[in-house]
């Protein structure tokens, strides 16, 4: 019997989302940035665009039951590499967007991967 090693990719699903949000609850100090909270089964991603400079940038802190190493990868929509970054212990990263437009972000948790679809950076 041949078994398929392939990983399975499990989609993110959105938990909450800044732009609808009341401005006491997050802070939208930078046109065009926002904060979203996802999850996928036991693991929560926050994820943040800033604007540092003129550069957008998303930062985001995996949070998981365990400790684990992993990587994050931010995507063209047809699935090219455009960043790839470890994240640090406490499972934070730091992505430099190239340009403006719609992103895929995908996360590798050892054996583990998921997607976050449709990050728009605008």
């Amino acid at each position: 019997m041949i078994t398929d090693k392939t990983p399975i990719r499990r989609e993110a699903i959105l938990v909450m989302d800044s732009r609808n949000a009341l401005r006491a609850v997050r802070n939208h100090s930078v046109n065009g940035s926002w904060s979203r909270l996802y999850k996928v089964d036991k693991h929560y991603l926050d994820l943040s665009l800033k604007v540092e400079g003129t550069e957008p940038l998303l930062i985001g802190k995996l949070v998981t039951p365990t400790q684990s190493s992993g990587q994050a990868r931010l995507m063209t929509c047809d699935g090219g590499v455009l960043q790839e970054v470890e994240l640090s212990a406490s499972g934070m990263f730091r992505l430099p967007v190239p340009a403006t437009g719609v992103y895929h972000l995908e996360m590798s948790l050892g054996e583990q991967h998921f997607v976050v679809r449709s990050v728009d950076v605008y």
